[in-house]
């Protein structure tokens, strides 16, 4: 009898609790079931491999860091009298997910290879759409901006988060499949239901991936590819919308949603849905007003809770501005020099090898722009599960190139 894989059990668990994601208890908030098998899966492994886990060094880094951020959060709250404590509380466990994801992961994705992931993770796509499609198939062709009536995905965190996981499949599809076919087939599919979200930050940072991945490529096959595919999904894409006499809706539509801005219906700020408005509230009404103490290591990781032309706001939806007013100025510099040190070490091992899962470090960061996805209590630790992926694979094919070097 085959044993089970702890470290793919791990992964398959993770990856599976997005699509089959529901509210197991209620009350001072949501406590998801992705939450308790989070919290589960690593109970486990400190149960059957504390040595071995804790014997890592990133992973004692990453305890520090969130043991910090929960003291400073600790000490504002109590300055604050208790004020903004229960959303504190929330903010507090939804990092700590973030931050066992990353220790579960460490540990399995430096025993699973990516086949394993990127094949499971195209599975849990079709599975996110599935599901979409059953609880809301009045929604699905649409084409709609407005709430209520447009794609809502809340067991993925609303439309947005949704759309992200969507845009990861679209990444893996067209960077990871080797088989032509197969890989016109999925990326055309994934894209598909991606566009049918109307998300604007997915399916931009999508296209930018696309195109930074082509560059990044060490040959220029890619981009070929890429050119190839997005005129066949043109033609395509215009015979479907005749044939289905959609064309009208889809052109005011996207004209509205889009390009708006362009032709002068929408402007900047209409068509940012405000963002503007909020980061510029955040920083005049309240970062500037902050005690030294406060710029340094931030308001606490729950203290985003402002109401901006009338609308409750609990992120800035920008991650240079969330960091720096929940988690402080070091952090944000930490935050930055992680995400370098990253950066510089896809580039030095660039190679054909690194196309899939550098295309989903660009997507991510770009997303993290225009979506605060990280605070999503339903899959915002997803950042933590790929971050922990590039970790560990970076610095295997680190420790490869040492071995050869030495031999």
């Amino acid at each position: 009898m085959k044993k089970i894989s702890l470290p793919k059990l791990c992964v398959g668990l993770l990856l599976l609790s997005l699509p089959f994601n529901f509210i197991a208890f209620s009350g001072l908030g949501n406590v998801y079931s992705s939450t308790l098998t989070i919290f589960s899966l690593f109970l486990l492994l400190i149960g059957v491999l504390f040595n071995r886990i804790f014997s890592k060094r990133d992973i004692i880094l990453s305890i520090l860091v969130f043991t910090t951020l929960l003291l400073f959060t600790i000490v504002n709250v109590v300055f604050d009298v208790g004020q903004g404590l229960k959303m504190q509380l929330i903010f507090a466990v939804i990092y700590f997910q973030s931050f066992l994801v990353f220790i579960i992961s460490y540990y399995a994705l430096d025993k699973v290879k990516l086949d394993y992931v990127f094949k499971l993770y195209l599975i849990v796509g079709l599975l996110l759409f599935i599901r979409m499609a059953m609880e809301e198939p009045q929604n699905i062709f649409g084409f709609s901006v407005v709430r209520g009536q447009r794609i809502e995905a809340n067991f993925a965190g609303a439309v947005n988060n949704f759309a992200l996981l969507i845009g990861l499949c679209v990444i893996i599809s067209f960077f990871y499949i080797k088989n032509k076919t197969l890989k016109v087939l999925f990326s055309i599919s994934s894209l598909f239901v991606l566009i049918l979200t109307m998300s604007r930050g997915a399916l931009l940072g999508t296209i930018i991936t696309f195109f930074i991945v082509a560059l990044y490529d060490t040959d220029s096959k890619t981009l070929k590819n890429l050119l190839r595919i997005s005129a066949a999904i043109t033609f395509i894409a215009i015979i479907g919308l005749f044939y289905f006499d959609k064309i009208d809706l889809v052109v005011t539509t996207v004209q509205e949603r889009f390009l708006g801005v362009f032709s002068g219906k929408a402007s900047v700020k209409q068509f940012s849905s405000g963002r503007g408005i909020i980061l510029s509230d955040i920083y005049n009404n309240h970062f500037i007003n902050s005690s030294v103490f406060e710029f340094l290591f931030g308001h606490g990781m729950g203290s985003i809770e402002f109401t901006v032309n009338g609308a409750l706001y609990e992120s800035s939806h920008n991650i240079f501005m969330d960091f720096a007013y929940r988690n402080g100025v070091l952090f944000l510099l930490l935050y930055m020099f992680f995400f370098l040190y990253l950066l510089y070490k896809f580039i030095q091992f660039r190679s054909k090898e690194n196309l899939a899962l550098f295309g989903i470090f660009i997507f991510l960061h770009f997303e993290l722009l225009v979506n605060p996805y990280l605070f999503a209590v339903q899959m915002g630790w997803i950042y933590s599960f790929f971050v922990a992926g590039f970790l560990v694979k970076l610095k295997g094919k680190n420790n490869k190139t040492l071995e050869s070097s030495v031999v």
